[in-house]
């Protein structure tokens, strides 16, 4: 059997300070440059995806055989268009000087977490025309072709339905993880 601890070695190991982890100004500018970088990423893919669907959505109001497909896909493309200028709304702001103190760096970063933060009505505001504009190409094929039944646009519905789906959870999922990183910014801050 193994013998209790000395009660003078067990003050002493429970008198010990907790180890506080502080993060040097260097520290948090590369944290805040990564994070700033990781996001001009994203947004640079997302106008990449956007040009190449102002191309796709050009090509079908050309060809479009009916006005209100035509219009649907010209309310399409201005939602793409809108959709895109609210994304780069998102772009990271400049980081402070170089002689910034950890503590401005600390709420720089901090402030830039919260600024990326998107609600599901923001969601809702950003592709809505883009919708709208699915659902009047919709019509307008049902115009082009009326013998055309609700099997036939099923997939597109059911695509529809999986897209809500995909980005409330992943919008829930980035609020909770955008959640966590300002709390860990306000104990650096409080550290």
């Amino acid at each position: 059997m193994s013998q209790p601890p000395d009660d003078d070695l067990k003050a002493l190991w429970q008198g010990q300070e907790t180890e506080t982890l502080t993060m040097t100004a260097m520290a948090i500018r590369a944290l805040a440059r990564n994070y700033g970088d990781n996001i001009r990423g994203r947004i640079w893919l997302g106008l990449s995806l956007a040009a190449l669907e102002a191309l796709g959505l050009g090509a079908y109001a050309w060809r479009a055989p009916n006005d209100l497909m035509r219009t649907g896909y010209l309310i399409m493309l201005a939602g793409v268009g809108w959709m895109t200028w609210r994304i780069v709304s998102k772009w990271p702001s400049r980081l402070p000087p170089t002689e910034a103190s950890v503590a401005a760096l600390i709420e720089f970063h901090r402030a830039e977490i919260e600024r990326q933060g998107s609600s599901r009505a923001w969601l809702v505001v950003t592709v809505t025309p883009v919708f709208v504009g699915m659902f009047v190409v919709l019509l307008g094929t049902h115009k082009a072709r009326p013998n055309m039944n609700l099997v036939n646009i099923a997939p597109v519905l059911v695509l529809i339905v999986a897209w809500w789906f995909a980005a409330v959870v992943l919008q829930r999922r980035q609020a909770k993880r955008r959640a966590e990183q300002i709390a860990e910014m306000d104990d650096l801050r409080r550290g």
